[in-house]
């Protein structure tokens, strides 16, 4: 018997469809370029091209897994973070690649000094043709020739860093993202200018910064889903702020002096907005992939899909940094049960989208086993807003039962949660991060 779906979803992987805007540029043709991450099951990351009245004029799909960002080269090429490939590619406007760093150092991917690129975020082309390179978890920012050869590199107390870009002096600014802070650092590698405490009041996780033409720099302050500027001595001059969560990535400054935002899995969608706060533009052509169940379905996972995944369920993956599988637990009696076994600093969720009432208390509970996580694993729950954005600005801050470490046997979790406002559905998620292995099995959700 097919179950009860209230909201249905889509195909996945479809041309065109942006789930997760993480860069974007105009062009000086008036058209858009967006780096789109693709869906939460890993499928239809891209680069798109989009004119004023939304049309999409050129795309680029072809094996790409988390593009973060998509700029066009001043031969009309355009240079691609392939980031859970692990690889910088150009692409011919036909399509064509004529540069991949998988064929550095022999074919085998490897830099000048030996390294591979490591989930790598954002690439600029510099005045001479080479390119600075954001290498995320190499915690490091590279300048590299189109052969593979260093030329220069930041790697001082900086973790995760995205976005790193070329100033006109020929200082770069670096988004240091975990240690909630922006730098400037000359090529003598010295900090010449900084903002932000480490706090999260001040920045939580920055992913972008601009230099503007008045000398103030744009800062894009994602979880606290803002975008603010600041003036040389840290002083808050302007900011832009919604009452909803909305982790902005990316900020472009257009030659009209507006700001187009890319606005990631908050709202799926690019904005450009006016110094009023004013929307002026947007491209948005989101539908959610996975379906919204009536109720919690297949809960003791009893039935499969012909891949191997319980049915109703959703692996995602688009986090995993290009890790991570489903799981089995063979000997589980009276039938196997499913787990997550990972391997490395991203997440891996094994989850399901479920009808939810604003207002109503429900109760969870399932079974879990852990197996040396050096993270954590745990059973939580999502809320989204009708935009299909999660009310919730770090994963830290949604409901969940206990946060499970080391090795544990099986061990029965039960926990309630009111459904907050602006709530359209719920996710349920089994997730884990870092290393090791967590099984689940009879899982509920049961209104009080």
């Amino acid at each position: 018997m097919n179950p009860e779906i209230v909201g249905p979803g889509c195909p996945r992987g479809i041309p065109g469809h942006v789930e997760m805007p993480l860069a974007v540029e105009r062009l000086p043709n008036g058209n858009t370029l967006i780096a789109d991450a693709g869906d939460e099951a890993g499928f239809g990351s891209e680069i798109v091209e989009v004119d004023p009245v939304g049309n999409i004029v050129w795309d680029y799909n072809e094996g790409l897994r988390f593009a973060h960002s998509g700029r066009r080269l001043r031969n009309g090429n355009t240079l691609i973070t392939d980031t859970s490939n692990n690889r910088l590619i150009e692409v011919t406007p036909v399509k064509k690649i004529v540069i991949s760093s998988d064929e550095w150092g022999g074919g085998i991917g490897k830099l000048s000094d030996g390294s591979h690129l490591h989930y790598p975020n954002e690439a600029f082309e510099l005045k001479d043709g080479t390119f600075l390179v954001t290498d995320r978890n190499n915690d490091r920012c590279i300048q590299v020739d189109r052969k593979g050869h260093v030329i220069w590199l930041y790697d001082k107390e900086i973790k995760h860093p995205h976005n790193a870009d070329p100033l006109p002096n020929g200082n770069i600014l670096i988004s240091d993202s975990d240690g909630n802070r922006i730098l400037e650092v000359n090529r003598k590698k010295e900090i010449v200018w900084s903002y932000g405490d480490g706090s999260p009041k001040t920045l939580w996780w920055p992913r972008s910064a601009i230099r503007l033409e008045n000398g103030n720099t744009l800062i894009t302050d994602s979880k606290n889903h803002r975008i603010i500027e600041v003036s040389p001595d840290g002083k808050t001059i302007w900011k832009f702020q919604t009452e909803h969560v909305d982790k902005f990535y990316i900020t472009h400054v257009t030659k009209e002096g507006t700001f187009l935002i890319a606005c990631t899995d908050g709202h799926h969608q690019v904005i450009e907005i006016d110094r009023t706060g004013n929307i002026v533009w947007l491209f948005r052509n989101y539908r959610r992939p996975a379906p919204v169940y009536a109720r919690l379905t297949n809960g003791f996972f009893k039935e499969l899909e012909e891949n191997g995944i319980p049915k109703y369920w959703v692996l995602a993956t688009r986090l995993s940094e290009g890790g991570g599988r489903l799981i089995w637990d063979e000997d589980n009696k009276p039938y196997p049960c499913p787990g997550l076994e990972y391997d490395r600093p991203g997440a891996l969720f094994l989850q399901q989208n479920i009808a939810a009432k604003v207002g109503e208390t429900y109760r969870l509970g399932a079974e879990i086993k852990t197996i040396d996580v050096k993270g954590a694993a745990c059973l939580h729950i999502d809320f989204y807003d009708d935009f299909g954005g999660s009310l919730y600005r770090d994963i830290t801050e949604m409901p969940s039962g206990e946060y499970f470490t080391g090795t544990n046997d099986w061990t029965h979790e039960i926990f309630e949660v009111k459904v907050p406002p602006k709530s359209t559905f719920a996710q349920l998620r089994l997730a884990i991060n870092h290393s090791g292995k967590v099984f689940i099995r009879n899982i509920m959700m049961n209104k009080i």
